[in-house]
This record gives C-alpha cells, sequence and structure tokens, in this order.
C-alpha cells in the first residue's frame, strides 16, 4: 500500500459539572451546533452529537494527525465559553470519556447518540457510555 488508511473513530461524553442539568431544552440544538461546527474547524468530521440536559455526547472520525486530549481541550475550552454566553452557571466536569469505535459499530453508536432522549425514558441507557462523573 503506497498510502495510509486509517479510520479512527471516537465516542466522546462530557459532563456538566456535578451532573448539574445545565443543557436545557432552549440551548440544546446552539450547543449541539456549536460543537458540530468546532469539529469540523478541528479539521475532524463529526458524525452524530447529542445528549441530555447534564451530559453531551459526540461521535467522530479524527483526523490521524491529532490527539484525542487536545482535541477534547479545544472542544469543551470553547463550548464553555459559548454556554457562559447563555448562563454564567454554565460548567463542564474536568474529566471525560473517549471510547475508540470500530469502523462497523459507527451506525450503531450513531443511532446510540441520536437516540439519547428515547434511552433515558425507556431506561435502555448503556450503562458503560454513561456513567461518567
Amino acid at each position: 500500500m503506497s498510502r495510509n488508511n486509517l479510520q479512527l473513530y471516537y465516542h466522546l461524553v462530557f459532563v456538566c459539572k456535578q451532573r448539574q442539568k445545565f443543557v436545557v431544552a432552549h440551548m440544546e440544538n446552539g450547543l449541539y451546533n456549536f460543537l458540530w461546527n468546532k469539529v469540523e474547524a478541528l479539521n475532524q468530521i463529526p458524525l452524530a452529537i447529542n445528549g441530555m440536559p447534564d451530559h453531551v455526547h459526540v461521535l467522530l472520525k479524527m483526523n490521524a494527525k491529532d490527539n484525542i486530549a487536545k482535541l477534547v481541550k479545544d472542544l469543551k475550552g470553547s463550548s464553555s465559553i459559548f454556554m457562559k454566553d447563555m448562563s454564567d452557571q454554565f460548567k463542564w466536569s474536568r474529566g471525560y470519556g473517549a471510547f475508540t469505535v470500530s469502523k462497523k459499530d459507527v451506525d450503531m453508536i450513531a443511532n446510540y447518540i441520536k437516540n439519547q432522549k428515547s434511552h433515558h425514558q425507556k431506561g435502555t441507557v448503556d450503562i458503560d457510555l454513561e456513567e461518567m462523573s
């Protein structure tokens, strides 16, 4: 093979500080659109973004030249500034979840993210992907 073929998919989870419900309904679309555009601005490919009032999920295809810690720092930092314009109480927790996703599971994870509210209402959440603090 004469060129690299890297397919790096990550499922990221950011939790609001102390699991506070800072992402209220009228802020959701703005935050998710902001994150989508920021992922693109950082030369990554966003695949799904959604969440609940106390956390956000991001599925993306990552550029092999970048590192996950810097990417998450940029996403959380810039989105925190964006959200503070709407609520001076907003804060992300210090940590985050970053899960590698195989190419064959991308659609399944994207659907899981897109259906967050349904999963939480029905109690069908994936504990491994949700229990972060």
